[in-house]
């Protein structure tokens, strides 16, 4: 009787682990197929816009980030700037100042909003969302470049009353293209796949903080403990809008992530981060309330973040039922797997190797940071200051 209990329960894993990785989205392709809800109504509209750049010492960047914004095809009396500088102990703060200067009697007008110490990026967000005029608040980094037509393509979607929040297309440019970063680059490809798919379905909920825009009246102060790329479109579909992805509206980001441990320590940040927003936003998990979008947000997150728990229960479980020669070899599928991986971190070292190696390697790292990034949330600990990935 108990072995039974433990077959079911490894197979009970193992569903976990296929249905995240594979059940999930051929659900979501599918329902895309026959789903009406991409139908929104869109046209050009140039509704007023506050265009948010959060910065943390980026006085190699900043300069360019504000050149690219005043560049965007957008109206510029339409237009206001808004750089929060988050603690910045570099020229920062300078650099802006000059373009609050000069800016005075042109358009579009350039405000700064600083804080005197790193609080976070939240924090100084809610500081520069405060002075925010404009009916669409559009975030954004300022080690992020967007293409000319974002915020034209961002924006003509709030012509339907209905679309709350609308998520741009984050592209990443890999400075040194390593086995990390040329995975991530391949994960991020089929997250933006995944979204799209859950757009046209209609039950998005989470967002991309490089190019991100909602109605200002949605906006609520966040929680510095958490990130508005995730917080605020779960919030805009509890208060009744939808949330939708527009691919033609492009943010390009330089991938600086290419050690494991350096994407290990960004991915634990916002794992812990990400999960503390969907508890702060937990009644939307509620399947009689928000069916489609508790169904995406258990399946397409919390799931995911809970696989890495699935995989240890399932080699645990394997090894109760040694002895038996299916169970045999289902072990010593997972120890060759296990192995590759470890061959893959010893070799990987900035290098290519063989893609036998990288897929076991970036499974490992990746469910290995959301062991830690889950553990640390159930621990409350913080997810620690928001500093950009090249630091």
């Amino acid at each position: 009787m108990l072995t039974e209990i433990i077959k079911v329960l490894f197979w009970l894993a193992v569903g976990v682990i296929l249905y995240v990785y594979f059940g999930y989205p051929f659900f979501v392709i599918l329902f895309s197929r026959f789903s009406s809800k991409q139908n929104a109504k869109k046209k050009e509209v140039t509704l007023p816009i506050s265009v948010i750049i959060a910065a943390y010492n980026e006085e190699k960047m900043i300069d360019d980030k504000i050149k690219n914004t005043l560049s965007l095809d957008y109206p510029r009396d339409k237009i206001e700037i808004i750089i929060g500088s988050d603690g910045s102990t570099d020229r920062t703060n300078e650099i802006v100042k000059e373009y609050v200067n000069n800016s005075s009697n042109s358009t579009p007008p350039i405000k700064l909003v600083a804080n005197k110490v790193n609080r976070g990026k939240s924090s100084i967000q809610n500081q520069a969302a405060k002075e925010a005029k404009g009916q669409i608040i559009v975030f954004t980094d300022a080690n992020v470049m967007l293409r000319k037509e974002s915020l034209s393509e961002l924006i003509r979607h709030f012509a339907d009353k209905r679309i709350g929040c609308v998520i741009g297309k984050v592209t990443y440019l890999n400075r040194e293209e390593t086995s990390v970063s040329e995975h991530e680059g391949f994960y991020w490809r089929y997250e933006l796949f995944l979204r799209k798919k859950e757009s046209e379905v209609g039950n998005l909920a989470m967002g991309s903080g490089p190019i991100m825009a909602i109605r200002r009246e949605l906006f609520e102060p966040l929680d510095p403990r958490v990130g508005e790329d995730f917080v605020l479109p779960m919030k805009t579909v509890m208060k009744g809008y939808r949330v939708i992805y527009e691919p033609g509206a492009v943010s390009e980001e330089t991938l600086f992530q290419n050690t494991p441990a350096s994407m290990l320590k960004s991915k634990v940040r916002v794992i812990s981060k990400d999960l503390r927003g969907l508890f702060l936003c937990r009644t939307i998990l509620n399947p009689f309330r928000y069916p489609l979008y508790a169904w995406a947000l258990i399946s397409h997150k919390l799931l995911r973040w809970l696989v890495s728990y699935s995989v240890i229960a399932l080699f645990i479980l394997n090894l109760l039922l040694l002895g038996y020669p299916f169970y045999n070899l289902t072990l010593a599928v997972q120890i060759a797997f296990y192995t590759m991986a470890l061959i893959g971190y010893i070799l990987q070292g900035g290098g290519r190797f063989p893609r036998a190696l990288e897929i076991p390697f970036f499974f490992c790292l990746v469910n290995l940071a959301a062991l830690v990034g889950v553990a640390r949330f159930v621990m409350g600990r913080t997810s620690g200051r928001w500093v950009p990935a090249r630091f």
